[in-house]
């Protein structure tokens, strides 16, 4: 194939043209940085590998960590953490046990991902999330999700969302505001753990997680202010109350005092003290 033959079939010519001319208009001060650019932008990103591999999270647990490349960049996922195993063989076996079964599942996540998952994703393009999402699914047809694992597919899912975002040239939160249909974008009101129980804790609280969030806050950096302050405050209301063995922290941050089946009520405490009034707040659990 000669070079025009070459240019002719890709339209390189028109292209070439079509970018100096933009350069030309924007005034560019680096007229070949512009034109890569410009040229970089006009071929449409497709996804053309997709590389997991095993991380330890921040509790030193097995969890799943995804690379999507494209054929203009690579975008790497959140790890997404493992839950505790369940099940038959799960509840036979003791914590080392546990820990075992744990680290097959990850390690039989990634094989998945970098085998089935890679193969199905390549060529999409990943501004076409729903897509994305609906083969990724379409992989697993076990009850929950429990063959490739719902973690280990949300890797996934988010380091598309990541190279959708790139592709538009917006920041993260705008795409996914777009892609939920939402014209305008708002901060959520963080969720602050604050007590922990159940299988977070060694104490006898049947809670897994008590959580405040600061709804009275005007913005989110007042939000994270009063969510420190109060934390902060309840660990000199859980002293007076309970003893330094009572500060101890949970496995999600917050302290676990050992209070059996009784419930402290934050709201109450934190009120009464004057920190911050209790409107400002709401509390939430999971257990």
């Amino acid at each position: 194939m000669s070079v025009q033959e070459y240019l002719e079939k890709h339209l390189l010519s028109r292209k070439i043209e079509e970018a100096v001319n933009a350069a030309v208009r924007a005034k560019a001060p680096d007229p070949v940085l512009f034109i890569a650019g410009h040229m970089r932008r006009a071929a449409p990103a497709v996804i053309t590998r997709v590389r997991a591999r095993q991380i330890l999270d921040g509790h030193g647990a097995p969890a799943v960590e995804v690379e999507l490349h494209t054929n203009k960049a690579v975008h790497r996922a959140s790890a997404a953490g493992a839950g505790a195993p369940e099940g038959a063989a799960a509840d036979a076996a003791g914590d080392s046990g546990k820990r075992k079964i744990l680290a097959r599942a990850v390690a039989d996540a990634v094989r998945v991902i970098n085998d089935k998952v890679s193969e199905a994703l390549v060529g999409m393009d990943p501004q076409q999330q729903a897509q994305i999402d609906q083969a990724i699914m379409d992989l697993d047809k076990a009850r929950h999700k429990a063959e490739l694992g719902a973690n280990a597919m949300l890797a996934v899912s988010i380091a598309a969302c990541k190279a959708g975002a790139a592709e538009k040239e917006v920041p993260l939160y705008k795409h996914i505001a777009v892609l939920v249909g939402k014209s305008a974008a708002t901060i959520p009101v963080p969720a602050i753990t604050v007590i922990n129980g159940g299988k977070h804790a060694g104490n006898g609280l049947p809670i897994q997680e008590i959580m405040i969030l600061p709804v009275g806050a005007k913005n989110f950096e007042e939000a994270m202010q009063m969510g420190s302050e109060t934390y902060h405050h309840l660990k000199d209301i859980i002293l007076e109350k309970y003893g330094a063995e009572s500060c101890n922290i949970g496995d999600h941050g917050g302290f676990a005092p050992n209070i059996s089946r009784q419930l402290l009520r934050i709201e109450e405490e934190l009120g009464s003290e004057g920190v911050y009034a209790g409107e400002n707040w709401r509390t939430a659990s999971t257990s």
